[in-house]
């Protein structure tokens, strides 16, 4: 235990966080190159299949913001009862989140199939609206199935598999690509679907990914251990009803949070071509540097987890404050790297210059923005491995809804605080909002890691980790 102790140092909690946080990124990257693949086949069939993919995109993000949310809490209940050694509930609980999967695919597929019922009263030509629909039918399959891949997902990531989650999406990655252009152009005899075969495309890599997860949890050698699929016909409503406890919060928050980014572009619409396209050239750019900070919070929501289930109280805390400086850190050089390199950044997006010229603008607010949401999303992420996930949905509200979408649009399109800004005043709107919530939830995680310690049991700390756990390099 000497040597232990003798090894905690920022240092070491840094390698044990960036180990986690490295294949989770690449996994992420990954689901992200398919939604990049999608765009850029269906651009090349016509600037018709590209808006409804685009389109269909956005409809299926909003409609399973928050059932990702709610499988999102399995993560820290099994890292929990990984970190304590306990066996039989980390079983119980990995299959209460199976079975809780298929109602949740379900409610996810019902609201995209709301989307598709809501989208002919959007101001959209009928060739649009008819490619949406197309794209859509195939990922209400897509979207029934994204809670068992989330199951598995956070699952492996808590046991210190998360390798094998990023191999998996990885492949998914590459095999999309084939799919797409096959299903998409109508390659193999197959016939040319257009947007639709981009949805086609998804679900069968979204089959292969279930299959595989499935497969390697019942082959696994590592995992055999936790006999996580024996065959048991109970249905654990507690471990059910825990995981809706911890995982509600954090679904409304998601859907609290993605919704103020996902209405602004519908308020800009009306100011040009060329504001919306800036807008989004600076909010791509600065979505794919999320991917860092969204990991690097997954890896502390496992590891503080993980020192929760030995209770260790003082090592979740140095976990989780360790894990947001280093985010912080992290997105500090992000920030620079886009400063010093926006125009070449903006560049590489659009050739019109007005473009190009308000993109590099936008992505100096970006720059800023970009450390403020690092420190939020990371103290979130230690917020979920303490199981204090109420409090995030509350100050999502507040923050994002009372306080920051008054501001952004009054700053944007009224002459409240002066001379109407523009997009400028979203921009504008988006940091102050970042700035109140990061200092909330930084609050929010000082007083979570005080209370548990001061009501831990005194000698706890010392407490061995599960034997399991040297055979986990990640970890």
């Amino acid at each position: 235990m000497t040597d232990n102790v003798t090894r905690d140092t920022p240092a070491y909690r840094i390698r044990r966080i960036a180990s986690l946080a490295l294949p989770i990124t690449v996994g992420q990257l990954a689901i992200i190159g398919m939604s990049v693949t999608d765009i850029i086949v269906a651009g090349r069939v016509s600037t018709d299949d590209l808006a409804a993919v685009s389109l269909g995109s956005a409809i299926f993000n909003l409609s399973i913001m928050l059932v990702i949310g709610i499988m999102l809490g399995n993560g820290p209940l099994i890292g929990q009862l990984y970190g304590a050694g306990d066996v039989s509930g980390l079983r119980r609980q990995f299959q209460s989140a199976l079975k809780l999967a298929a109602p949740l695919g379900v409610l996810a597929a019902l609201c995209i199939a709301l989307g598709m019922l809501i989208l002919p009263s959007l101001d959209t030509s009928h060739a649009v609206r008819d490619l949406t629909l197309a794209y859509l039918l195939p990922m209400l399959g897509t979207a029934f199935l994204l809670p068992y891949m989330m199951a598995f997902r956070t699952s492996f990531e808590s046991t210190g598999h998360a390798r094998v989650a990023m191999v998996f999406n990885t492949l998914g990655f590459l095999i999309n690509i084939p799919l797409d252009l096959a299903f998409v152009f109508g390659w193999w005899k197959i016939p040319a679907l257009g947007a639709m075969g981009c949805g086609w495309a998804t679900l069968l890599v979204s089959i292969f990914i279930v299959v595989s997860s499935y497969l390697y949890t019942r082959l696994s050698t590592t995992l055999a251990v936790f006999h996580l699929l024996l065959r048991d016909q109970k249905i654990f409503w507690r471990d059910c009803r825990e995981t809706l406890k911890v995982g509600l919060p954090i679904g409304g928050a998601i859907l609290a949070e993605g919704g103020f980014f996902l209405v602004i572009p519908l308020f800009i619409a009306h100011l040009g071509a060329t504001v919306v396209s800036g807008h989004s050239i600076a909010i791509s750019v600065d979505w794919m540097m999320f991917m860092v900070p969204m990991s690097i919070s997954q890896a502390i929501a496992v590891l503080v987890a993980h020192q929760m289930g030995q209770r260790a109280a003082t090592g979740a805390r140095d976990i989780a404050s360790t894990g947001i400086a280093f985010a912080a850190a992290i997105a500090l050089l992000q920030a620079l790297v886009v400063i010093i390199f926006r125009e070449q950044i903006s560049a590489w997006f659009s050739p019109d210059q007005a473009v190009r010229d308000l993109a590099a603008l936008l992505l100096v607010y970006a720059a800023a923005f970009r450390v403020f949401d690092a420190i939020n999303v990371c103290g979130n992420g230690a917020l979920r491995g303490y199981k204090d996930t109420r409090i995030t949905v509350i100050l999502a509200v507040i923050a994002y809804w009372i306080l920051g979408f008054p501001l952004s649009y009054s700053l944007a399109l009224t002459n409240l605080w002066g001379p109407m800004r523009g997009v400028e005043g979203f921009w504008i709107g988006m940091i102050i909002t970042l700035v109140i919530i990061s200092i909330l939830t930084t609050l929010r995680v000082r007083f979570t890691a005080r209370r548990t310690i001061a009501s831990a049991v005194p000698q706890v700390e010392e407490l061995k980790p599960p034997a399991w756990h040297a055979g986990h390099g990640s970890l």
